[in-house]
């Protein structure tokens, strides 16, 4: 199938919304991440389900998103602007086939709106992004011919605040299966032509 994907920029460029500012990560982030990845209410809707125990689990988790392994990543720490230094969130996508975004913020951060924010304003940045065209094979091999680039994002069905958070931000729901007792559903966004 041919379709296009994002070229990421190295480094990428910090940017804001409203109220929240967007930059690359830093080393010195990891006290901060540790704080957000440290708390079981935000860890048990990611795929880990497991809070880290130290900053050197939240360091190894940061470091495809640091120099020199940043390159296949188009992703961000988040600080509120009104209080800047301190990160409290972390929103982005990998290349990954197909790609996929995700997003996490301190739960003291919940119930602002700032998720929402977030991710309308990651999208716009990332459907800006110069495009290269691609051909991706069909999981037997083969080719399909031409498809639009979308966008895949993954909840648990549980997780009603994200699941939110995606339909007000242009997402629909593709699929939900069943997975360990988890429910995951994945949404899919298609920017309008």
């Amino acid at each position: 199938m041919k379709t296009t994907r994002p070229i990421f920029p190295v480094p990428a460029p910090p940017f804001t919304s409203e109220r929240l500012l967007f930059r690359p990560y830093l080393l010195s982030d990891a006290g901060d991440l540790f704080i957000l990845r440290s708390q079981s209410e935000v860890m048990k809707w990611t795929s880990s389900k497991i809070p880290d125990t130290n900053v050197a689990k939240t360091r190894e988790w940061m470091a495809p998103a640091l120099p020199p392994l940043n390159g296949d990543s188009f992703r961000f720490v988040i600080e509120e602007r009104s209080n800047p230094g301190k990160v409290v969130g972390v929103i982005g996508s990998r290349f990954s086939e197909p790609p996929e975004c995700g997003y996490m913020f301190r739960t003291d951060m919940w119930g602002k709106g700032y998720a929402t924010e977030a991710l309308r304003a990651w999208l716009e940045v990332y459907w800006a992004l110069p495009r290269k065209d691609v051909t991706v094979e069909g999981k037997d091999g083969a080719e399909y011919g031409t498809e639009a680039e979308s966008l895949l994002a993954e909840t648990e069905l549980g997780n009603a605040g994200s699941r939110r958070v995606l339909v007000k931000c242009g997402f629909t729901e593709l699929r939900t299966w069943e997975d360990d007792g988890d429910q995951p559903i994945q949404y899919i966004y298609r920017p309008s032509s």
